[in-house]
């Protein structure tokens, strides 16, 4: 007998959405931020002054209550006119649709008139006012989740019907198809190891997400770095941070256990990679992380 046959259910939520730099800064006129590049999406807003950006070989002018948005991996420059004061935040987040969707379908400055910046300015605000409290407890952090998640609902309205850098619809979609098989295959592999005690990971993984969609190794290398700004392997290597940061903040799991589902043979293996990943050891990010340790 099936009890729950006539349920009417919501989706399964299972992603990774990151928060981090966000501080709000003061500058003098000759302040001036070097070439970089960051493997999240970085979001400026002008509090008061200017601010120039320059980005894919254009220079753009951020006037007081403009917005700016920058991709992941995209090579960027900024300098200060005029008492610039501005806040900075960047958010990343593992949900293949939503990235691609929002790195295709939406631009870089919105200046202060805009539809989109006077939808989202007053969440902009909100995080900013944050950034003057003398400490930070779990109401500071929930306000910083649901203002955020707010953004992304603004963000996912404004970039359904859009695309930016000419990628053909077909192009975007093979690279989704193959970002989602990689976070499925994985989150397969740790919740088999977690649920039986062990795992027999996939080998050859990017190369069978690729094939899933019929196309050359090649070609779908490039597409999926046009779509999302790193290549496939990197893209699964953020995925397995990101499991590995997730089960290390529970001390049920040894950290050995955790190389394991991740399917590393041995600990010394996982140690290694995840120093490359953080620059620090799997026991010394846990204990860093872990509260009350």
């Amino acid at each position: 007998m099936d009890f729950l046959k006539n349920a009417k259910r919501l989706p399964v939520l299972d992603w990774n959405l990151t928060f981090f730099g966000a501080h709000e800064q003061a500058v003098a006129d000759d302040w001036t931020v070097p070439i970089e590049k960051h493997s999240a999406f970085e979001c400026i807003y002008v509090v008061a002054g200017t601010e120039h950006l320059r980005i894919q070989h254009h220079d753009y002018d951020l006037a007081q209550g403009d917005f700016f948005l920058i991709p992941p991996e995209f090579i960027h420059q900024a300098w200060a006119e005029h008492d610039l004061t501005y806040f900075c935040f960047h958010f990343d987040l593992d949900d293949p649709n939503l990235k691609a969707q929002l790195i295709q379908g939406l631009t870089y400055h919105y200046p202060a008139q805009s539809p989109l910046c006077k939808r989202i300015a007053p969440h902009f605000d909100r995080l900013d006012g944050l950034t003057h409290q003398e400490n930070f407890d779990f109401n500071t952090k929930m306000t910083i989740q649901i203002e955020l998640s707010k953004i992304l609902q603004i963000f996912y309205n404004a970039s359904r019907t859009v695309t930016k850098n000419g990628s053909s619809p077909t192009a975007i979609e093979y690279s989704r198809v193959i970002a989602d098989y990689l976070k499925d295959a994985l989150t397969n592999q740790v919740l088999g190891y977690v649920k039986n005690g062990y795992t027999q990971p996939e080998t050859g993984l990017v190369q069978a997400a690729i094939s899933t969609v019929g196309i050359s190794d090649g070609y779908g290398f490039r597409i999926f770095k046009q779509t999302y700004g790193i290549s496939p392997r990197e893209y699964l290597t953020k995925l397995k941070v990101n499991e590995a940061k997730k089960l290390l903040l529970k001390p049920q799991y040894p950290i050995g256990d955790i190389g394991s589902a991740l399917g590393y043979t041995n600990l010394a293996n996982f140690s290694r990679q995840f120093h490359r990943w953080t620059g620090m050891s799997p026991k010394q990010w846990q204990k860093q992380h872990t509260p009350n340790n």
